[in-house]
């Protein structure tokens, strides 16, 4: 019986460490500092990407979809280059990225920042980042993405579709300063949002003025959000993360038609309105990348 109860508290003795062992280890990958600099990819690549960055530290979900965190704290704000494929896009003053992973690797990245990198700056400095963010992303050749189910809004409404819904159609135009300035001191509500593609990438962004201090002084905040077009594509099918091969691809037809009828009445709409639709695009199709 003493045998018993020795060997008894010996386990325990061992359980005990390991267990402070591995919770050592945890926190140890919890608070290994990030890089200032990272690049990130999609696919198992970008699995390999997070691992190297977090020490393997993933947030495992029951649905089949896992998330990677990765933090900054001002002023050390991250920057990072989302690459894929032959491109490489470099965002700075970035506070935090959200991956999310699916069985064929990184489908999805978010991140927030900064537009610029002190909190508060003055209201041309702010305008200068805006210029060198949007010329940084015409130069590396991200265009114009309406999803199959979202009116063609021609850039010849830019502006007019910017004040009604915020919606930027001509991302190749910057705006002028003046015109920059009355659109975020005339609505508080203002946003720029962009829908972008590039080569099985689909980029959306939101800029925002957030707050102005009493020294005149803006602060702006930038939301990305990239999605892969496989991913994307699927889930426009209702339940279709469950479908592969011959009823996927029905599936995706299917949905595709529907989308594009619904955009039809949708452009008819704004056209009655004194719209004009950009009839010439077409919306890529995502079928090659969801195979």
């Amino acid at each position: 019986m003493r045998l018993l109860s020795f060997k008894a508290v010996v386990l325990a003795v061992i359980v005990a460490i390991v267990f402070i062992l591995f919770q050592y280890t945890q926190q140890e990958n919890k608070s290994m500092p990030t890089p200032q600099n990272v690049t990130l990819h999609f696919g198992q690549q970008g699995v390999e990407d997070f691992n190297t960055y977090t020490g393997g530290n993933v947030d495992v979900q029951p649905a089949g979809m896992s998330f990677f965190d990765l933090f900054w704290t001002p002023p050390n704000l991250g920057t990072v280059n989302i690459a894929h494929e032959e491109h490489t896009l470099t965002l700075e003053n970035v506070f935090s990225v959200l991956g999310s992973q699916k069985s064929s690797g990184v489908s999805g990245i978010d991140m927030d920042s900064g537009l610029n990198k002190a909190e508060f700056v003055e209201p041309k400095e702010a305008y200068s980042a805006y210029k060198e963010l949007l010329t940084q992303i015409n130069q590396k050749g991200w265009q114009q993405y309406y999803a199959p189910y979202a009116p063609r809004v021609s850039k010849q409404n830019n502006l007019r579709s910017i004040k009604r819904s915020n919606e930027v159609t001509d991302p190749n135009y910057i705006l002028s300063y003046e015109e920059w300035s009355d659109l975020f001191n005339s609505n508080p509500d203002q946003r720029l949002d962009y829908n972008l593609y590039l080569d099985g990438i689909i980029m959306n962004i939101t800029l925002k003025k957030t707050k102005a201090n009493e020294f005149g002084q803006e602060q702006y905040l930038l939301r990305y959000s990239f999605n892969t077009a496989g991913y994307i594509g699927v889930n426009l099918i209702e339940g279709g993360s469950k479908l592969e091969g011959a009823a996927l691809k029905k599936a995706y037809e299917d949905t595709i038609k529907l989308a594009l009828n619904d955009r039809s009445k949708q452009e008819l709409n704004l056209q009655e309105q004194g719209y004009t639709i950009d009839k010439n695009y077409e919306s890529p199709d995502f079928w090659e990348y969801m195979k």
